[in-house]
């Protein structure tokens, strides 16, 4: 299976990259996944929608690493109790790759609520696509303060949470894909 993260933070600093980054790693240990593609907001940075063109050459990469995914795994922080809108402007110059593709969200906040703000707007937003939304969540709080310097994760609810997240990610994926 090939798995397809989008990475949904726009900031240099990002801490949501390297919970996406830890995320894609662990997917790659998996043996039903063949390849996990990875695509960074940061690293494509459309014009807003409508305002611009993007480089024809980038359009077509996203898509067809959309286009491509049994499943698609979107990690995104919480701004201003919502997705950020560098993230719904990239995913909104696509529409029919969405259309019923399994989707996960895992959201991160720096505080200590997880992103529950942003997961609900990206749920919404999945029906409102006519993807296939999983129902689990994985809400990652105080996210800086979840990795020592080795890059490994030391919080007790996330070590917890992350892999039943990831394996009901890949019973979706199955499901829908059989």
């Amino acid at each position: 299976m090939i798995i397809t993260i989008i990475q949904g933070g726009p900031r240099a600093q990002s801490q949501t990259a390297t919970v996406a980054t830890y995320l894609a790693a662990q997917l790659c240990a998996n043996p039903d996944v063949s390849k996990v593609e990875f695509l960074d907001i940061r690293e494509y940075n459309f014009p807003v929608y409508g305002a611009g063109s993007p480089g024809k050459d980038r359009l077509e990469d996203f898509r067809t690493a959309l286009q491509h995914a049994d499943g698609i795994l979107i990690v995104s922080p919480e701004y201003n109790g919502r997705m950020p809108g560098a993230l719904k402007n990239t995913l909104d110059y696509f529409r029919p790759e969405y259309t019923k593709k399994p989707m996960g969200v895992v959201t991160v906040s720096s505080g200590p609520f997880g992103g529950i703000n942003a997961l609900h707007d990206l749920h919404a937003w999945m029906m409102y696509v006519g993807s296939v939304p999983l129902s689990s969540k994985l809400l990652v709080s105080n996210v800086g303060n979840l990795f020592n310097e080795d890059g490994e994760p030391q919080e007790y609810h996330f070590n917890k949470n992350y892999p039943k997240y990831l394996s009901d990610f890949m019973w979706l994926v199955r499901k829908i894909r059989s």
